[in-house]
């Protein structure tokens, strides 16, 4: 059922219900269906791709700009490296000059070589200087992501660290000078490049994270994620599987409706209709019959996408990796 016939028949049930409202109700009985379990439907997986560095040429930057501008040798390797590695907008990326603050690209010409930061240049002017550009924030394929179970380097039989905040990363490496393969995977923020400009970030508002150490070699991580899943907005909107069937979210639903008519009954003593209150304990009751059946059904699912992934969760335990030379403890690298 669409979500246009959700609508219908939840203004079958309370026929005073504005219809407009109904959409409102509906979504708020899918959100608590959403955050009352987690459903298969809420599982994925994706790879995140960490393209090669690029130093090859120079760029001059003035202090107070937003603009910098790359010489001719570098404009060439840009371009070039933007066609092999098309995963990577080079809008996606970061820019800096030897140890100084981490710039976004928000815009690059491919003709001028001129590009805009996301904010003004704040280092020391520059001419015809060393830099790298690299990625070091990654959004997820899904702006209600909730949170990674796990990201690992499949080649290097790595299990990057969950569990890190961006205040720990700031005391153990505060200007992110330690470049190696990334060990950590940490919360960033909510992606605000670009906004307000014509040239605004394409995953603006999407949750961002930061890959620790400085990736400046091209991997390609395995990640699995719990995303919460959107809301129905267009009318020809249905429910994932397994709950295609909309019993369980009309329900709770017309629980919604029957307590905004209870709320909304005319205070007349001559007024008669149904019992809404009944009607509440009557929807409520059949939803948590129909929660615990779909819950079941599911769980088989839930179960057999944990077991097949073997996910770490985030725990990291104590290591040494012999190709790539790094070893770790669980309160941090040794």
């Amino acid at each position: 059922m669409a979500l246009q016939d959700m609508m219908s028949e939840l203004r079958g049930a309370v026929p005073k219900l504005p219809f407009a409202f109904t959409k409102t109700l509906v979504n708020l009985a899918w959100k608590t269906i959403r955050r009352g379990n987690l459903w298969s439907f809420q599982l994925y997986e994706c790879s995140i791709i960490t393209p090669p560095s690029e130093q090859v040429g120079t760029v001059t930057a003035t202090q107070g700009s937003a603009t910098i501008t790359f010489d001719a040798t570098a404009l060439a390797a840009l371009n070039a490296d933007q066609i092999a590695q098309p995963y990577s907008l080079l809008t996606q990326r970061q820019f800096r000059i030897g140890s100084g603050g981490i710039y976004n690209i928000i815009t690059f010409n491919p003709i001028t070589g001129v590009a805009t930061l996301d904010r003004l240049f704040g280092d020391p002017s520059i001419s015809g200087s060393s830099y790298l550009l690299y990625q070091v924030y990654y959004a997820p394929p899904f702006q209600d992501h909730r949170t990674w179970l796990s990201v690992r380097n499949p080649l290097l039989f790595l299990n990057l660290d969950l569990t890190y905040t961006r205040a720990m990363l700031d005391q153990e490496d505060p200007q992110r000078l330690i470049y190696q393969f990334p060990t950590r995977i940490v919360g960033w923020g909510r992606d605000q490049r670009g906004r307000g400009t014509p040239n605004a970030s394409s995953t603006l508002g999407f949750p961002l994270y930061e890959l620790w150490g400085q990736p400046v070699a091209p991997f390609t991580y395995q990640a699995y994620g719990l995303r919460n899943y959107p809301d129905l907005t267009l009318p020809t909107d249905t429910l994932p599987d397994p709950l295609d069937d909309e019993d369980i979210l009309l329900s709770l639903a017309k629980y919604y409706a029957y307590e905004w008519a209870e709320a909304n009954r005319d205070i007349s003593p001559r007024s008669t209709g149904p019992d809404w209150k009944f009607l509440m304990a009557q929807s409520l009751d059949k939803h948590k019959k129909l929660m615990s059946h779909y819950r079941r059904e599911d769980k088989e699912f839930v179960d057999n996408w944990f077991s097949v992934r073997q996910l770490t969760m985030g725990v990291v335990y104590p290591f040494y990796n012999t190709i790539s030379g790094v070893a770790s403890t669980i309160g941090g690298l040794s």
